[in-house]
């Protein structure tokens, strides 16, 4: 592409079969590499009681401490009569509190900076925020050299030097959040390498997230506040001792992770793929994992069981940090699928799972973290598929034992495997109101069978690809408030590896093919133009030949074809906008403020809140904060189903 991007690109396919001919994989143990033991822990490269700027803020607002939970169901959602209840399972464990001209970036040539022995210098920033039991720093580096990096400390736990942490981790995301330091008060070290100024680096620092759980219920400390806060009904995983429940433990995490200051928890398992391969994939909830923001703080807990039934004495957990990429999602079914960037520890199992329907009356059982608590079984039965007004369908779970409660969102619904030894993941928590006090209450979990043709590039890597379908990836740039879709691996890598700063997932996709001789006779190629940077700097797609024509002609001296034919999809009726069959619709907006940047979804949820700009439905809860803006839906038929798509469903 020009400027952004190559001009064009050879076409490679993610080397992964998108039709989910595999529809089972068996567990599998982590083949855990041996650990090596460093001589030398981390540590800060500069002594203590070196000068530092220092950033501190008053005790919290009352306005700011009413955040904790901001994730609520929609008025709508709360109040319709007759309907499931929506309520996400996010548990929130801390809250944002801006810094005063945090998003203007620091004056980095006004920093203490201290001269070290390898010929670089360092500097530290201290942030306080009184009564905090833990923070983590929010930050953004839109400029820096390779060499950078940086390192964190709490106030409460001095001798736990997190990194260091380089500034292309740094950059991948649009907001980098620190791991989780104890106590009220934080340090970062930036250090610079020999030769780099500190003009050559831009770092802003616009908000922290000020946890109120005690940082040593988080990090390495015994986490004794979380224990015991889930409800009278749940049941330890060590009360049920079975071979298949204690296994399946093993790959059950608790996931902490941060958004826009706010801190959550939430349940997460990790999968096996088809070819026992190691790779970290990590299933959960999309109301969970839902930007890649929250993927790179991503902090995991893994064997946070009970040491005996009803024993709430502290268990000898494993903590992991590093983040995670987004790899896919969706806002429709709720299912979110990352790969952690640090391996899970030894000993961590990788789940089986199955990509098939539900039977009704299936027996099914959840493994989870309600309340932030010890592990915990809840087990029950399936009812009919339960269907929201949009037309999603949710596999629909009454309990006999346990219930799930906040923190329990992504938690897996597992059915026994053959012989029974182990189970098998079939979809991760949405929503219910099922409770200890509410036994006849019922929950929804997303479908794996449903999720499965958009994340089988990924667990199912060695399956044959006989249409040669491929996903289409959707990038968003904060800088410029755009959106870019691709489905080339050498733009994807580029992409996911910083090679083009400020691009991040949104974790949205959909399919399409790479080779017309094997796509649907209807398939037509899909032509991308580039607008020139003095007219806007954006890009615009078209599956329709005629209108790529009419692109190039009309607007020759802006929009510079890219490629004639990026990938391959059917066209709807022209007419009425319908979809040929065993396919769904993909919707094109433009923003309605600059009328260039466009916004292409096969999701109907993130469809009505462009469209609608809130939450249509009454049914349920869908959180449009994150669609805001003003978009002018364009495609064929009426608004607001009116694509210019069809993506193949599997």
């Amino acid at each position: 592409m020009r400027n952004r991007w190559m001009l064009c690109l050879p076409f490679v396919l993610l080397g992964a079969d998108v039709v989910a001919q595999v529809v089972a994989v068996p567990p599998t143990a982590h083949r855990a590499s041996p650990v090596v033991k460093s001589e030398h822990l981390p540590s800060l490269l500069t002594p203590a009681n070196v000068p530092s700027m220092t950033i501190a803020l008053p005790a919290p607002t009352e306005a700011e401490k009413a955040r904790r939970g901001a994730r609520p169901a929609t008025a709508a959602a709360r109040s319709a009569p007759g309907t499931l209840p929506v309520k996400r399972r996010t548990l929130a464990i801390g809250f944002a509190r801006a810094i005063p001209d945090g998003e203007r970036p620091l004056s980095m040539a006004t920093l203490p900076w201290q001269p070290l022995a390898d010929g670089g210098i360092a500097a530290r920033i201290n942030v306080s925020s009184p009564g905090a039991a833990a923070i983590r720093i929010g930050m953004t580096m839109s400029k820096a050299d390779a060499g950078v990096a940086l390192r964190f400390v709490g106030s409460a736990a001095p001798q736990q030097v997190f990194g260091p942490f380089t500034a292309n981790e740094i950059t991948a995301s649009g907001v980098y959040w620190s791991p989780v330091l104890e106590g009220d008060s934080a340090t970062v070290e930036i250090y610079l390498p020999r030769g780099v100024a500190p003009t050559a680096v831009q770092l802003a620092m616009p908000t922290i997230s000020h946890l109120v759980v005690t940082g040593g219920d988080l990090q390495k400390s015994e986490p004794v506040d979380d224990i015991g806060a889930s409800g009278f009904c749940e049941v330890d995983v060590a009360c049920v001792a079975t071979t298949a429940a204690l296994n399946q433990a093993k790959a059950v995490a608790k996931l902490l992770f941060t958004e826009g200051g706010d801190t959550f928890i939430c349940t997460g398992t990790l999968l096996n793929d088809s070819i026992a391969s190691n790779t970290p994939y990590l299933y959960t909830a999309s109301h969970c994992m839902d930007s890649q923001e929250a993927a790179s703080s991503l902090v995991t807990y893994w064997f946070f069981d009970a040491v005996a039934c009803g024993d709430l004495s502290v268990p000898q957990y494993m903590t992991v940090t590093g983040g995670a990429v987004l790899l896919g999602r969706s806002v429709d079914s709720d299912w979110a699928l990352v790969r952690l960037r640090t391996p899970p520890p030894a000993n961590a199992v990788f789940s089986a799972w199955r990509a098939e329907a539900l039977p009704n009356a299936s027996a099914v059982t959840v493994i989870h973290h309600p309340e932030g608590d010890l592990k915990k079984i809840s087990s029950g039965s399936t009812l009919d598929y339960f269907s929201f007004s949009d037309h999603t369908s949710f596999a629909d779970v009454r309990y006999s034992i346990g219930t799930t409660e906040d923190g329990s969102s992504g938690s897996g619904l597992l059915t026994l495997g053959s012989g029974g030894n182990f189970y098998e993941l079939r979809g991760g928590l949405f929503a219910g109101n099922a409770s200890c006090s509410n036994t006849s209450g019922h929950d929804v979990y997303s479908r794996l069978d449903v999720a499965m043709p958009l994340i089988a590039p990924y667990l199912t890597p060695a399956a044959a690809n006989p249409n040669k379908k491929t996903l289409v990836i959707e990038y968003y740039y904060p800088g410029l408030d755009d959106y870019f879709i691709t489905a080339s691996q050498p733009e994807i890598q580029g992409l996911d590896n910083g090679a083009h700063p400020g691009w991040v997932r949104t974790g949205l996709t959909f399919l399409a093919y790479a080779d017309p001789s094997v796509a649907p006779a209807g398939a037509s190629p899909v032509c991308r133009f580039y607008l020139l940077p003095q007219f806007g700097d954006s890009h615009f797609y078209s599956a329709d030949p005629a209108e790529c024509a009419a692109t190039a002609l009309k607007f020759a001296a802006s929009w510079v074809e890219e490629s004639p034919a990026l990938f391959y999809i059917e066209l709807p009726d022209r007419i009425t906008g319908a979809c040929p069959a065993n396919t769904r619709p993909v919707y094109r907006f433009v923003n309605r403020t600059n009328q260039v940047h466009h916004r292409y979804t096969a999701e109907t949820d993130v469809r009505n809140c462009l469209y609608y700009e809130t939450n249509p439905t009454s049914d349920k809860d869908v959180d449009c904060a994150p669609f805001a803006g003003s978009w002018v839906e364009e495609g064929y038929g009426t608004p607001p189903g009116a694509p210019v798509m069809c993506s193949p469903t599997s």
